[in-house]
């Protein structure tokens, strides 16, 4: 099961990930982890307004509940479906029961226990059953794009109308955060007809889906029958407007009344008194990825010559327009396992200088093509300044996104620079270290044994503090090794009309109109 958590990650990166010059998105088949107040709605403005305008970057290809692989089907499903468990926002990323009231976890780690409620119902106006949730799992564990979200369920079996029993392989202790992304969907209504299933969905969440216009926009209305209560905002339509600067025309305007935007509309929609504007921390990050197959890559001294030759705070001011964190760690600092004990990289380049001259680097030396997508030249520019400077010569091959892709997990280049996303619980992580993910998400083709069995210890350990130190080893060593350049963490940028009530979002930047309101 470990490989399929990344079969889809080349497939999907396009569209989660961002270029230098605009700011990174979470990402979408990563376990996006949910997190929602247990508030319903709070009522609409006194003015009476009760609809809400959200724009889209890029349009949905469907509405299958397991088989999306876009932030914005994501974003739209997760307001139709509800998950037995979800993700709280108060800064522990503890899972909490939502769908289901309560759950057990067996003393061996491989038995999960869901009671659900009794009162949630679908659209349709039937209830939601233990049956349902059995479906739904086992639509996730089939799912070509999201069955990640299910890592290490060997099956799950309905005991009564309302209790679900998830049997593991082996003890997997991500298993409830994966359960925090599971769309509970209804078996009956599937098996009355699996084209309205995708296209015409009912769903067990606070939105009911009213229409849908190709390319154009997708309408919800508030579930009257929903069990935390009605939403406050009673219809909302996802528009698509793939321009920014059409965009930031539209949320001054008033005509948009939410969205996610890129860093070089912020200094427009800032000045606006109108507008609010969210910056949220996501575990995405940018990274100069070096194929340690091939020389000098495979020389330690070579890549950590390359961790100091980076000018990081300059990239993000140029790249970003200052809307990402410096982290010369692929573990973001909001994220579990990641401590300032671990070693960092700093801006020094006679550091670099000399540790290319210890590994025996002659300079000027030609390290050939730097192998980006178009949406990464700019990126790669900053870079292949910095490298310059201490002698380190190269030249910048664009290539179109899927073929570049193509090239980069087959190992068929030298050096890349690009952004990813790796959410959810810090287990991800391995899909960029271990041995089984190289052609994948181990980019770098990095095979280490020890690190593989690191990772093992990781996966079975339910024991906090255990786990905790068990990464502090892991980012140590990749750290010390210099796997990879990590460069920064981007921001997920939000810009949305002032009068409109939204709660805090969340670490990763999924969120949920429910808790809106004017």
């Amino acid at each position: 099961m470990k490989k399929g958590m990344a079969v889809i990650l080349a497939a999907v990166t396009a569209l989660s990930l961002t270029a230098c010059g605009g700011s990174g998105s979470a990402g979408n088949t990563q376990n996006d982890t949910q997190s929602q107040s247990s508030e319903s709605g709070t009522g609409a403005s006194s003015s009476g307004n009760t609809d809400m305008v959200v724009a889209m970057g890029a349009d949905i290809d469907t509405l299958h509940p397991s088989d999306y692989s876009t932030t914005a089907e994501l974003t739209v499903l997760n307001q139709l479906y509800d998950t037995m468990m979800y993700m709280n926002p108060d800064g522990e990323h503890d899972p909490e029961p939502r769908l289901a009231e309560s759950y057990e976890v067996s003393e061996d780690g491989k038995t999960y226990t869901f009671h659900l409620r009794e009162d949630a119902t679908f659209h349709d106006g039937t209830p939601v059953t233990a049956k349902d949730a059995v479906f739904s799992l086992n639509l996730y564990k089939d799912s070509q794009y999201q069955n990640s979200q299910v890592t290490g369920l060997a099956s799950a079996e309905a005991v009564d109308d309302h209790t679900v029993v998830c049997h593991l392989d082996n003890p997997y202790s991500p298993f409830l955060l994966g359960a925090c992304s599971v769309h509970i969907a209804s078996e009956a209504y599937y098996e009355k007809s699996a084209d309205d299933f995708v296209n015409k969905p009912v769903g067990s969440g606070p939105y009911k889906f009213t229409g849908r216009s190709k390319g154009s926009s997708v309408t919800l209305e508030a579930y009257d029958g929903y069990y935390r209560g009605e939403a406050a905002i009673k219809k909302v339509t996802f528009e698509v407007i793939p321009d920014q600067s059409t965009m930031a025309i539209a949320i001054q305007t008033g005509e948009v009344d939410f969205a996610e935007i890129d860093s070089a509309s912020l200094p427009q929609l800032k000045a606006d008194k109108n507008v609010t504007i969210a910056e949220i921390p996501t575990s995405s990050f940018s990274y100069v990825c070096m194929n340690l197959d091939k020389a000098p890559f495979d020389d330690v001294r070579v890549r950590q010559a390359l961790n100091y030759a980076i000018n990081r705070e300059n990239l993000v001011q140029i790249c970003y327009d200052g809307e990402a964190t410096v982290n010369s760690n692929l573990c973001s600092a909001n994220r579990f396992g990641y401590s300032e004990e671990q070693p960092k990289y700093e801006y020094d380049p006679e550091k670099a200088k000399s540790l290319l001259a210890e590994a025996g680097i002659t300079t000027p030396y030609q390290l050939g093509e730097m192998l980006v997508a178009e949406k990464y030249s700019n990126l790669a520019t900053v870079i292949q300044n910095d490298l310059k400077a201490v002698g380190l010569e190269t030249t910048i091959s664009v290539k179109e996104f899927n073929s570049y892709i193509g090239d980069l997990t087959s190992g068929s280049y030298t050096i890349s620079a690009l952004n990813m996303t790796l959410e959810g619980d810090t287990q991800m992580m391995e899909m960029a270290f271990a041995s089984d993910y190289i052609g994948t998400a181990n980019n770098a083709r990095y095979s280490d044994a020890e690190m593989d069995a690191l990772f093992d210890k990781t996966r079975v350990s339910n024991d906090k503090e255990e786990r905790a130190e068990l990464f502090n080893q892991i980012f140590t060593k990749a750290q010390e090794e210099a796997i990879y350049v990590p460069l920064a963490n981007p921001l997920t940028l939000f810009a949305y009309n002032s009068s409109l009530k939204c709660p805090e979002i969340p670490y990763e930047a999924v969120y949920y109109i429910y808790d809106f309101a004017w």
